[in-house]
């Protein structure tokens, strides 16, 4: 009877998450740069492989869009911070609203760490995330170099202003 109770339990706790659950921090609006390119393929995998549902967010990727809490971007607008770099050294960065960044830190550590994930994968599996936006491996195999190319680690920011890393 007792073992009945604690599998009737287990089986309601499971049913307790709903599908499509947004995480702890819910839809994240990211604006990629407007020209698609094998750069952004990172963003696309950690969504195809729930890397940003595992962090508590979900990747909302969008090509354009005035107003976002997150970019990646070569140029960041006026009150967007670098927290991440994309393509070394800091040619691509994700960027962060600074009150986003100043408010919810816990959220951008969230979005930085799916994109992390995302990119560290696609290099080590380049036809699987090349796939994923239905382009080339090829593409995938040129532009990783350069996602880590003379830094110690995927992301890392070189120190100045308008910079904030987050590890």
């Amino acid at each position: 009877m007792r073992l009945a109770a604690i599998l009737l339990t287990g089986l309601l706790l499971a049913g307790c998450g709903s599908t499509g659950s947004t995480g702890q921090f819910g839809e994240v609006k990211l604006v990629l740069p407007p020209t698609a390119s094998a750069d952004d393929v990172g963003v696309f995998f950690a969504s195809s492989r729930g890397f940003d549902e595992a962090e508590g967010v979900t990747l909302e990727p969008v090509r354009d869009a005035e107003t976002a809490d997150f970019r990646i971007t070569d140029k960041p607008p006026e009150g967007c911070i670098a927290v991440l770099a994309i393509v070394q050294p800091d040619k691509l960065v994700l960027c962060a609203d600074k009150f986003t960044l100043s408010d919810e830190r816990d959220k951008v550590r969230a979005v930085a760490a799916a994109l992390e994930r995302g990119y560290t994968q696609a290099q080590l599996e380049p036809d699987e995330a090349a796939a994923v936006m239905g382009i080339d491996a090829t593409q995938v195999e040129n532009a990783a170099p350069s996602w880590t190319a003379g830094a110690k680690r995927f992301g890392e920011l070189k120190p100045g202003p308008g910079r904030d890393p987050l590890y």
